[in-house]
């Protein structure tokens, strides 16, 4: 996606002037957020700690006086015990009562405080808590949850407890307990979890519901005072401190919701997001004005750039400026008139080299086509046009080379030579006219510029080979005739020899002897040139009749193995065999026997002395493979495929023959609807492979197929 240099301008602007701003906005707010939380927390805790201590001091200033009455009363009589407790009574207002139980918890004596407002009427605390405890000889407190009376409970002479009330009531009500900001509140709660005191203006409900809360259950809990985040009922977010009342063991917990705690907080933040605002439609409207003074004569430039790149060199570039895009835009200017200048001097020339190249591609004998990588034709010559049926006056130019080439029979192997990559790759055409047949060489290769390494298109030509294949006709049927006028001849030169050398016509020296046998060895060598000569003409005319019957390949590698060790003999040449015993395959007999000798004679020619020449077979189920290998200096790679053409040798190795013996070779493996090839690394010595179905066998018409299912 293309973003126009406005926009870059106007959003790098924004992100440098604006981004830190929201970073450090955000990083202050988050900072006064942790601030303002510590400091609420802190607040809370204090005001937990603060009336949690309150309670405590109350309780024990109560607890000392009552310790100090009974140790002064330890040794006195009852009567005097109870002027004490009397005494007592006046001087502590917040002590409601005081009694004495029996070991049976009934109260025996009960003194009445002046201020409080008991009946006076004696009472059982046999199976309280704090009875039981102080029989024990324990000190007990416990808070009364109707009454909110703090009730002592103390070991008292012998078999006796000593009972006395304590005014919470008076006293928390002292402390005047008041809400937390909007919806705050503190909360005392008793030893078993249940609200003991809270504010005015909180319901006995919303207390009890305060005190199921998880923090209220941990408070009863702690030993030490505390603070934390939870959630209410609702799932509110609450802010809460507690501090623990040892003395009554319940706790005192101030609560307050989130959000009125962060209440200032949240205002910095709106008003910290009005100011990012602002800010950012200052530096967008600035960064606005700035991009458009810079960005107005660049925008200038690019319109006349672009006329200049059509070929219009009249438009200039207007900058109203003062800086140096007014010096770029004069700059601009000056190189427009001058290309203007060259472009006039260029022209002249560039259509007398145009009208140059394309009287070559159209005086030229061969097809030219030039395309573009995509094959889009660019230009074509009037034999290409003839070639591919295409009319002289069409027009070719951009169109698609495959859309323009009517006959499949041509497509295919155009189409196939332009999309290739291989090295001198080529195909061939044959064009039917009127009277005649024209064959043409398809070949393709990139266009190129100097200096350049990527191709620019792709240039196709037709090279016309009608007259090389005339040619070639001609010399094969020369060839055919020849050979064909020369085999009778040389069949009579060596039946007279073979006469002579039995001494039929009469008795012969030992020197004449010798020159008969060389004449006999040369007779037959160029017989064989000769039958290879006429078997590679039947062959590649489809006139070599083929006779399947079962063959022991083995046999018949063994069997020539036997007939071609004299030829080796001279080189001291080892012959050994390699595969299973028997190897049935539906074969021509004498072709398989022209195969492997035509191979093994090869082996010997290019094996050194003291060579080895193995020769295999193998089964795979459906075919049979065999191979000849010998030790000697193998075959040059770009040479494994053309040894099997026609006449065609390794260059640099004289070994002799036609070079026709693998052509034959590759005839006979091809009418047994297999194949052959050779394997080789230079120095490592070659091997030669065919393989052939196994189950070959003639239809009606007597053409050589694979017999299905056998």
């Amino acid at each position: 996606m293309k973003i126009r240099l406005l926009h870059k301008f106007v959003a790098v602007l924004v992100l440098v002037s604006v981004l830190p701003l929201i970073l450090l906005g955000l990083r202050l707010i988050s900072l006064g957020q942790l601030g303002v939380r510590t400091a609420i927390m802190e607040l809370n805790l204090n005001k937990a700690d603060k009336i949690a201590s309150e309670l405590n001091s109350f309780v024990k200033s109560a607890d000392a006086g009552l310790r100090s009455s009974m140790n002064a009363m330890a040794k006195m009589d009852w009567e005097n015990k109870q002027i004490m407790l009397a005494a007592l009574l006046e001087a502590r207002t917040e002590i409601k009562q005081i009694s004495v139980l029996l070991k049976d918890g009934s109260e025996i004596v009960k003194i009445i405080s002046p201020y409080g407002d008991d009946s006076g009427t004696l009472k059982k605390y046999p199976g309280t808590d704090g009875f039981k405890a102080a029989k024990a000889g324990s000190r007990y407190l416990s808070v009364d949850n109707k009454s909110h009376l703090a009730v002592f409970y103390y070991p008292f002479g012998k078999d006796m407890v000593l009972r006395s009330e304590l005014d919470l009531v008076s006293f928390i009500d002292g402390l005047e307990l008041k809400g937390v900001g909007s919806e705050g509140f503190p909360l005392i709660l008793g030893a078993d979890g249940a609200p003991i005191a809270w504010p005015a203006g909180l319901s006995a409900e919303e207390a009890a519901e305060a005190a199921d809360w998880e923090i209220s259950k941990n408070a009863i809990k702690s030993l030490s005072s505390g603070s934390a985040e939870f959630s209410d009922a609702a799932g509110r977010k609450m802010l809460g401190a507690y501090s623990p009342v040892l003395e009554l063991g319940g706790a005192v917990l101030v609560t307050q919701p989130l959000e009125g705690a962060y209440r200032y907080a949240m205002f910095m933040r709106r008003q910290a997001v009005y100011a990012v605002l602002v800010f950012l439609a200052l530096a967008i409207a600035a960064g606005w004005i700035f991009s458009r003074s810079l960005t107005k004569p660049i925008m200038a430039l690019t319109r006349a750039a672009e006329f200049v790149a059509a070929g219009d060199f009249s438009r200039k570039a207007e900058v109203n400026a003062s800086d140096e895009l007014k010096d770029l835009a004069e700059t601009f200017n000056t190189m427009v008139s001058q290309l203007q200048t060259y472009s006039d001097m260029q022209v002249d020339r560039i259509i007398r080299e145009q009208k140059n190249t394309e009287a070559i591609l159209f005086s030229t004998e061969d097809g030219i086509i030039m395309t573009d990588m995509d094959g889009k034709i660019q230009v074509a010559n009037r034999k290409a046009r003839s070639v591919l049926g295409i009319g002289q006056t069409e027009p070719l130019e951009g169109k698609p080379l495959s859309d323009k080439i009517a006959s499949e029979t041509i497509k295919d192997p155009v189409m196939d030579v332009f999309g290739s990559s291989k090295e001198n790759y080529f195909r061939e055409i044959e064009i039917a006219q009127a009277q005649s047949v024209r064959f043409f060489k398809c070949f393709a290769m990139p266009i190129v510029a100097p200096g350049h390494s990527a191709p620019l298109g792709r240039l196709i030509g037709f090279y016309d080979i009608t007259l090389d294949k005339e040619l070639a006709r001609i010399k094969d049927e020369f060839l055919h005739s020849i050979t064909h006028d020369l085999r009778n001849p040389m069949g009579a030169i060596k039946g007279f020899v073979e006469f002579m050398l039995k001494e039929i016509p009469g008795p012969i020296t030992e020197a004449q002897k010798k020159m008969l046998v060389s004449i006999d060895r040369a007779s037959f060598r160029l017989l064989g040139m000769i039958n290879n000569i006429l078997d590679s003409a039947k062959m590649q005319a489809g006139k070599m009749e083929i006779g399947l019957s079962p063959v022991n390949l083995r046999d018949v590698a063994l069997r020539v193995n036997s007939l071609m060790e004299s030829l080796g003999q001279r080189k001291h040449i080892r012959f050994e065999v390699e595969g299973a015993e028997s190897t049935l395959v539906n074969a021509d007999t004498g072709l398989m026997e022209r195969m492997f000798t035509n191979l093994i004679g090869n082996a010997i020619k290019f094996t050194p002395e003291n060579g080895v020449i193995t020769t295999g077979i193998s089964d795979d189920g459906d075919h049979v493979t065999a191979w000849v290998r010998d030790t000697g200096d193998g075959i040059p790679p770009e040479y494994l495929s053309k040894v099997f053409e026609k006449f065609e040798q390794v260059k640099g190795q004289k070994a002799g023959g036609t070079g026709l013996g693998l052509t034959i070779c590759k005839f006979v493996a091809a009418a047994h609807l297999g194949k052959i090839w050779a394997e080789s690394e230079p120095g490592q010595g070659a091997k030669f492979l065919f393989t052939v179905p196994k189950n070959l066998a003639k239809d009606e018409g007597g053409a050589v197929t694979v017999k299905e299912g056998a």
